[in-house]
């Protein structure tokens, strides 16, 4: 009875921090199960993460009616990082190949590209910036930056909500040099000026990326690129060594060529250093990015400060139709769950992710200390058209997101353990693993 109250006690704590209860339910019962006096955290995880593997294993083979897998390569990272000397969990399910065409090994070290999730690091730059007294948010693009006059009073905070409606006279990606990209990109105007609603694009972060190249190197007092700023101000202070832009090495995985470029072609074209898209990087740094963003609620200073992780987990248009309801496209907790975010409904109220073209995707509760990510090689080319949907097989997103569900449980079942055994069994221990498939 008393390890039934314990374990009702954390699931209590959970559904007042926002996790849904209807997906905690079946949680008691394998809680339960698991965590016994007769072994220890180590064996509770390892029998957790035994599972992961399993689900890990089965997304990597996976294939669809046209017999084509899935994915070819993963990177998958289930994190709990710690702040009060109760120990960490970190769990790395690694397997496939870096690309569709050869056999090179996924390894700890293999770059993703991650496409839309750059989005996450250009506003947490762009915060870091504002905290520094470096940028207002409040400031017109206009005023700031001469070269997108045709924004009318649209501020930096405008194209974080992303409200409005963006548009160029012409497509970027047909230009031919970097510069005609660029001369292209400076004819951005407002199609609709409105900030009753919003608009998913790329083109705001874009903007935000070179204004913060403009105003940090009059700032400085000397040119600086935007590669260069998010290494200085964001990425070099975390020690996040394998994330970088335009990565000069072979090791690289989900960008669907073998050239080392990014996938996105407007970042491609823009020279592959964009607000919006091209940061390739690893499970680990990923993991050591959630670490400092939740170390604001235990240090005093920190990667960002508590106001702007509040940010990231806010609703910005409660009744919008669109499913990234956050800043810069982050997607938010959503009453229809997986249905329409890839924030699990389990994580507490505030939590938020980002998902990139290229089909990796991010998680973060910063309230339950828990990071996912789930880093894959699916951009797939094939002349049938109908075999493909987004650039990635079809029935990729189906897949993604049971596997997802799966593992989620389970990241909520290594949490429980890891609570209860801190708590009750006062057992405090660092557990590190990496699985290779």
């Amino acid at each position: 009875m008393e390890r039934e109250s314990n374990i009702n006690s954390i699931l209590e704590e959970l559904i007042k921090s926002g996790s849904e209860i209807d997906y905690l339910k079946d949680l008691k019962k394998r809680s339960l199960e698991i965590v016994k006096k007769d072994i220890d955290l180590s064996e509770v995880l390892n029998e957790i993460a035994k599972e992961i593997k399993e689900q890990t294993e089965s997304f990597l083979n996976q294939k669809n009616q046209y017999d084509i897998n899935y994915i070819s390569g993963i990177s998958t990272c289930i994190y709990l990082p710690d702040f009060n000397n109760n120990g960490e969990y970190k769990l790395k399910l690694i397997g496939g190949t870096t690309s569709r065409n050869k056999d090179l090994k996924v390894n700890e070290r293999t770059m993703f590209d991650i496409a839309s999730i750059t989005k996450l690091y250009t506003l947490l730059l762009l915060f870091k910036l504002e905290e520094k007294g470096i940028i207002n948010l409040n400031d017109k693009i206009c005023d700031i930056n001469p070269d997108f006059q045709n924004l009318e009073d649209f501020t930096l905070n405008d194209l974080v909500r992303l409200h409005g409606d963006l548009r160029t006279n012409g497509n970027i990606t047909q230009a031919t040099s970097k510069e005609e990209a660029y001369e292209l990109l400076k004819t951005l105007y407002l199609n609709s000026n409105t900030r009753e609603e919003n608009k998913y694009t790329d083109f705001g972060a874009i903007v935000i990326g070179d204004t913060i190249e403009k105003v940090v190197s009059r700032y400085l007092g000397k040119e600086m690129t935007f590669e260069e700023i998010m290494h200085k101000y964001l990425l070099d202070p975390i020690f996040a060594i394998n994330t970088q832009f335009n990565p000069y090495i072979s090791n690289l995985s989900g960008n669907g060529n073998d050239f080392g470029l990014v996938h996105d072609p407007k970042a491609r074209i823009l020279g592959g250093a964009v607000g919006h898209a091209g940061i390739f990087t690893t499970s680990d740094d990923l993991a050591r990015l959630s670490k400092e963003i939740y170390s604001v609620k235990y240090y005093s200073k920190s990667l960002i400060s508590k106001s702007h992780l509040d940010r990231l987990g806010e609703i910005t248009f409660p009744n919008s139709s669109q499913s990234n309801k956050g800043h810069l496209g982050l997607y938010v907790k959503h009453p229809l769950g997986y249905a329409k975010t890839f924030t699990p409904p389990e994580f507490s109220k505030g939590s938020f992710s980002h998902q990139g073209w290229t089909g990796s995707v991010a998680t973060f509760d910063p309230n339950n200390l828990i990071h996912n990510s789930i880093l894959v090689n699916a951009i797939y080319e094939d002349d049938e058209k109908e075999k493909v949907r987004n650039d990635k097989p079809i029935g990729f997103g189906t897949a993604f997101e049971e596997y997802q569900r799966q593992i989620t449980k389970n990241i909520m079942l290594m949490y429980i353990a890891k609570q209860y055994f801190n708590r009750y069994c006062n057992v405090k221990e660092n557990i590190n693993i990496t699985k290779y498939i």
